[in-house]
């Protein structure tokens, strides 16, 4: 065992899907100990921080022996995810296996087929370990009643926060999640991992739950920007059910991650650009912090680094979000007619929010797309004098839970308790790839954000920064031993 992974998972089972895929090669480890590994974890953790709302125990374990079967026989390279335990948002349909969407509307849901993503994770031959939690219907960003790992009074922020705690504490190597308004960033800078919200039409939505069906993304979370590559190799493809997936050649990701020898590689002569407003003005000053060192850590590995402004009507965009959004989410439960069945089901929250959809008209709709459309444009202008935007994930650390409908305050200025949206709504109205990870001690994100397709871009990117710094192995004290069955 090398001094990273005995470091990362402080014993004899690995933390990474990378690391794991090298000892299920060598015959170092077996799937069914990995497996176990998993749920011995989940069974130490969970009652604590509440990540997993199925555990598939015996499915798993039986489908690791017959992993374990195959390697022993065949002489061949069966792919990196080939016997990796991996967690599932509930809002991914599981064939024979109950999909919540975090709802009480859903709560004996069984399906009859697989989310897209599932089977693409199942044909590389990962296993379904465990279904995650999810704020319900995706439509929040705190997930009860999970809680973050790093500190149990502390969000793990949402709509992902089962599947960001999950792979923080062990109880998978790696998992699925969603991002509408930033759903896998913020939970993944919330938790300490790292999350990728690949660009818009490259992983089918199918067989998701829609939230909101022109802004929904569906992508990884795991430790590392390399076991996010792994990850999006498995899911990414054009599928004819998903209206809004696109054909385009398949790309290597992991092998874009593994060119990377040394962070010079990836960052030598990188525009970074930095806006000058927006981002920084009503922000946490330790996240500030946080985040301009983490973009120093670039610009000393070979990056320029300047400022930029963002297009002037971003302050605006937030009601155009919210007329795309929520007419969206309405229509959906509208048509299913849970909101005229089962609404006294719904939390009476999540009910409201979604009932304010009906207020919008079809020209409320209409002139929210189109402004949509202009932002997009000036957005990718500005991506054509730089590389990559670099900006917060959140404005403040991970709330505590008691305070989560408190207004932030910042210099005496209140922002309402819905502000944690503002640093990553806007790339879902644009659909560009964005990646969001750690850079401190309390968990508190980065995020990186790059044209459309530029996924290698990102990923690179994100390894060269995990390559330079180590916080991405920090473990909290409460994260138990992964140790064999």
């Amino acid at each position: 065992m090398d001094g990273q992974h005995a470091a990362a998972g402080g014993n004899d089972m690995p933390a990474t899907i990378a690391e794991a895929a090298v000892l299920l090669r060598r015959g170092e480890v077996s799937s069914r100990e990995l497996t176990q590994a998993c749920l011995d974890v989940i069974a130490r953790v969970d009652p604590l921080i509440e990540a997993c709302v199925t555990v598939m125990a015996e499915a798993a374990l039986a489908r690791a022996r017959a992993a374990d079967e195959t390697r022993n026989a065949e002489d061949a390279d069966l792919g990196p995810l080939f016997g990796i335990p991996l967690g599932i948002k509930d809002l991914y349909q599981t064939r024979g296996v109950r999909t919540t969407a975090g709802s009480a509307v859903l709560a004996d849901w069984v399906p009859e087929e697989d989310a897209a993503a599932v089977t693409r994770l199942a044909e590389a031959g990962a296993i379904a370990l465990c279904k995650t939690n999810t704020h319900e219907f995706a439509y929040g960003t705190v997930t009860p009643p999970t809680r973050n790992p790093w500190d149990l009074e502390r969000t793990p922020g949402g709509s992902s926060g089962g599947s960001a705690a999950a792979v923080a504490t062990g109880e998978c190597l790696g998992a699925l999640g969603t991002d509408t308004g930033g759903s896998i960033r913020i939970p993944a800078a919330a938790c300490g991992v790292t999350g990728l919200k690949p660009t818009f039409g490259l992983v089918s939505r199918h067989g998701i739950v829609p939230l909101s069906w022109s802004l929904d993304h569906a992508g990884p979370i795991a430790h590392t920007a390399e076991d996010c590559a792994l990850l999006l190799d498995a899911i990414a493809g054009y599928d004819p059910r998903d209206p809004d997936s696109v054909l385009r050649e398949p790309r290597d990701y992991a092998s874009a991650v593994a060119g990377v020898r040394a962070p010079e590689d990836a960052v030598r002569g990188l525009r970074i650009g930095v806006p000058r407003e927006y981002f920084f003005r009503s922000i946490d000053p330790e996240v500030e912090s946080a985040v301009r060192a983490a973009i120093g850590v670039f610009e000393g590995l070979g990056a320029s680094v300047e400022e930029v402004s963002m297009p002037a009507n971003i302050d605006d965009m937030i009601g155009v979000y919210r007329a795309v959004q929520r007419p969206e989410a309405y229509t959906f439960h509208k048509d299913q007619g849970w909101l005229d069945t089962r609404g006294e089901l719904y939390r009476p929250d999540i009910r409201n929010s979604i009932r304010s959809g009906e207020a919008y008209t079809a020209s409320d709709y209409i002139h929210g797309q189109q402004a949509r459309r202009r932002f997009s444009a000036e957005l990718h202008a500005l991506l054509t004098r730089v590389d990559v935007l670099m900006t917060p994930a959140l404005p403040v650390p991970p709330r505590k839970i008691a305070e989560v409908d408190t207004p932030l305050l910042f210099a005496g200025r209140e922002e309402p308790a819905g502000a944690t949206l503002r640093y990553t709504f806007p790339f879902n109205l644009t659909g560009q790839p964005a990646c969001g990870f750690t850079s401190s001690r309390l968990p508190i994100g980065l995020q990186i954000v790059a044209p459309h397709w530029q996924e290698e871009a990102l990923l690179r990117l994100g390894h060269a920064y995990q390559l330079a710094t180590d916080w991405h192995t920090r473990r909290h004290t409460r994260r138990p031993p992964l140790a064999p069955a």
